[in-house]
Parts: structure tokens; C-alpha cells; sequence
């Protein structure tokens, strides 16, 4: 199965990819770059997001603090500068280390979450290396986000960022129906509580 056709079913939904890539014995492999790949795309599009609201703010500062006391201009001015300071080259290569690290935890802890619901609360038959294939490439939609690294439209950025993660959230759950041929009100549970059990790993969690 080419990539390009992968890419293209999955993000229609199809209902029968998922069941062939967890036959494919080279998936697992390439779900787990796919994940890599598009985890640090998102990364850095959230990044760049952060970074040109920082230089919003710095531009419009005049206009946005006017009338606020002295002691909250200079938070907001020492706020911005620590933001300047975290996207410098040294400061940028670390958070992304950092990020990745705790990516790979929190995409871990979703994972054997799935695992451990679908076997002892849905009473199914699933296989870890089944949940990491359909977890890799339901990342697929986080390609999305390269966009972000080229514009610099605040909203427009927003707007792809929400939209690739919920798309992705929504191939996640196509993936887990199919193969595992769940109710909706299964697949939402999975879902879910996924995503909020692994966001325990993330900064600021």
C-alpha cells in the first residue's frame, strides 16, 4: 500500500485501512515515524503560534496595557521577554527535546490506557502493537499543521491547529471501531478518556 494512498484514506475515513495496516507486519515501523514526524510538526506549529502572539503582544503593547497599573506593564513586559528568551536556538532545541520526551510518555500512557479498556472493561481481544499502528497513523491529520510554519495569521494558525487535532482525535476513533468493531458510545469512551488520562504528561498538566 503506497503512502500517498494511505495519507488519502485515512483522511476520508475509510473503513477498511486500518484493518489491512495492522496486517502489514512494516507498520508498526512507519506508525511510529509517522507519529515522530507529525508530534514534532505540531511542536513547532504550536511554537510558532506562541511565538508570533508574543510579538502581537510587544507590537500592541501600548494600545493593550494602556491604563493598567505600572506593576502589571512590567509583568507583562518581563512575560514577553521570558517568551523572546525560550525561542532563541539554545532555548528552542531544548523545549523541543523536552517535548518529545514527554510526548512519547503521554502517547504511551494513551495507549495502554486503550489497551487495558478495550481488554478488561469492553471485554475485546486487543493487541498492543493493533493500538500502536492505529494510534501512529491516526496522527496522519497533524501533518496538517505544516501550514502554520509559513503564515503568520494568529487566528488562521488557531484555526488549523484545533482543526488537525480534532480530525485526528476523529481518525483515532474510526481506527479503534473498525478494527475492534465498537459501539459509538465505546469508541467515544476510548477516545476520551485517552486523551485525558495521557494530557497528565504534558507541560502544565
Amino acid at each position: 500500500m503506497r503512502n500517498n494512498n494511505i495519507f488519502y484514506r485515512i483522511l476520508k475515513l475509510d473503513n477498511s485501512v486500518y484493518n489491512e495496516l495492522v496486517t502489514d507486519s512494516s507498520s508498526a515501523q512507519r506508525a511510529g515515524a509517522i507519529w515522530v514526524v507529525s508530534y514534532l510538526i505540531t511542536i513547532l506549529a504550536s511554537f510558532t503560534l506562541i511565538r508570533n502572539f508574543g510579538d502581537f503582544l510587544k507590537t500592541n503593547l501600548p494600545l493593550l496595557t494602556s491604563g493598567l497599573p505600572e506593576e502589571s506593564l512590567i509583568e507583562i513586559t518581563k512575560a514577553i521577554s521570558e517568551l523572546e528568551t525560550l525561542f532563541d536556538s539554545a532555548g528552542l532545541t531544548t523545549e523541543l527535546t523536552i517535548a518529545l520526551g514527554t510526548g512519547l510518555a503521554s502517547a504511551l500512557f494513551g495507549i495502554s490506557f486503550i489497551y487495558l479498556l478495550t481488554k478488561y472493561l469492553l471485554r475485546k481481544d486487543p493487541s498492543f502493537f493493533q493500538i500502536l499502528i492505529i494510534y501512529g497513523f491516526s496522527s496522519l491529520p497533524l501533518f496538517l499543521n505544516t501550514p502554520i510554519l509559513f503564515i503568520d495569521s494568529i487566528g488562521f494558525q488557531g484555526m488549523i491547529l484545533f482543526f488537525s487535532s480534532i480530525y485526528s482525535i476523529v481518525c483515532l476513533g474510526s481506527g479503534l471501531k473498525q478494527v475492534y468493531y465498537l459501539r459509538n458510545i465505546e469508541t467515544i469512551l476510548l477516545v476520551v478518556g485517552s486523551t485525558v488520562a495521557s494530557s497528565i504528561f504534558l507541560p502544565g498538566a
